[in-house]
């Protein structure tokens, strides 16, 4: 997937050069991420993308333990870098940290700790990204596909009843352009004011 590599290489080696969200307050960074070209800024650390250390059998690892398949796209972008943060175009979609984590553990936190399994996983949604503030993005399962390219659904934070399709699959929304989420928000609005 030459063309997921490109999207975060780019994205990561534009943050860099610019200087974009390079520091974290981390007192954990792990020793390879850290880069000392940065400036130390009280707790503030300076940052580098590293490549992977998850391959094939971490993720097949965590495919059991979730009972869901991840789309094939997605599973490549978890096996190419770690990050702190990755500055997509779409500004709305915001991917948790990606640290080396062999363990798994920041997953289980990801899907089992921060909302109920019942409320997602057991629903077949892999939340994935927040959107903003506003809630969560989800991969929905249920809705199959070719290589598990599933759909992607919003959800709101304050009723994790209800879902809105956001794109048709990762592909879309990791080259989606700067005002997706912004067309998502007015679309939402109108939709609430008709109800």
């Amino acid at each position: 997937m030459k063309w997921l590599e490109n999207i975060i290489d780019s994205t990561l080696d534009k943050m860099v050069k610019e200087g974009i969200l390079m520091s974290r307050p981390d007192p954990d960074m792990p020793a390879e991420m850290f880069d000392p070209t940065i400036p130390i800024d009280n707790d503030w650390k300076g940052w580098k993308p590293i490549p992977s250390v998850l391959d094939d059998s971490d993720l097949n690892r965590l495919e059991e333990i979730i009972g869901i398949e991840l789309p094939l796209s997605y599973r490549h972008f978890l096996k190419h870098k770690h990050f702190y943060v990755l500055d997509i175009p779409d500004f709305a979609v915001n991917f948790p940290t990606h640290l080396p984590d062999k363990n798994l553990d920041g997953f289980m936190e990801w899907f089992f700790e921060f909302y109920e399994p019942e409320l997602l996983i057991e629903k077949g949604l892999i939340y994935f990204a927040d959107f903003q503030d506003y809630g969560l993005l989800c991969f929905d399962s249920n809705i199959k596909r070719e290589n598990n390219e599933y759909p992607i659904v919003y959800i709101d934070h304050e009723d994790l009843s209800t879902k809105y399709h956001y794109s048709d699959n990762f592909r879309e929304l990791i080259t989606a352009d700067r005002e997706r989420g912004n067309r998502f928000i007015m679309e939402l609005n109108e939709y609430y004011k008709k109800q």
